[in-house]
């Protein structure tokens, strides 16, 4: 049951990041999804261009990729160049990362642009990369993707 939890939201997240990743990439200015002018000021870009393609591989295709890797459990091989991940199947490790990942983008996010407080979307993509992290951690989740 967790497990399938756990894929939901890997899912939900990489919805939401392809919706995100196509409006800032078919309009970088940001003006599409109504961001404020000036928003980029004082962050390392002048466009949502490059923030658009993290987007799109951080928190759509990672955990896509996560997610699918967890329903079909095939390869049955552990993620290569990540030692402590090792006991475990590659689409666990992945789901782990894509929830650090996410609660990442989320901090950078605010520490770059600041918290908006009239959106509530900053939080509820901050809480799911908790969930997603927690749930992955969970050693019920963790014993069924144990190689």
């Amino acid at each position: 049951m967790l497990r399938w939890l756990l894929i939901i939201l890997l899912l939900f997240n990489a919805l939401g990041a392809y919706y995100g990743s196509y409006m800032l990439l078919s309009d970088p200015s940001g003006e599409a999804i109504q961001m404020a002018d000036g928003i980029l000021e004082g962050s390392p870009f002048s466009s949502f261009l490059i923030p658009g393609i993290i987007l799109l591989l951080v928190n759509g295709l990672l955990p896509t990729v996560a997610a699918v890797g967890m329903i079909t459990r095939k390869p049955q091989k552990p993620l290569p160049g990540f030692p402590v991940l090792k006991p475990y199947h590659w689409s666990w490790s992945l789901a782990l990362i894509a929830g650090i990942g996410l609660m990442i983008w989320i901090g950078v996010q605010i520490a770059m642009l600041g918290y908006w407080k009239d959106y509530p979307i900053q939080g509820i993509y901050g809480t799911l990369g908790v969930l997603i992290t927690g749930l992955a951690l969970l050693p019920g989740v963790r014993k069924g993707y144990r190689l």
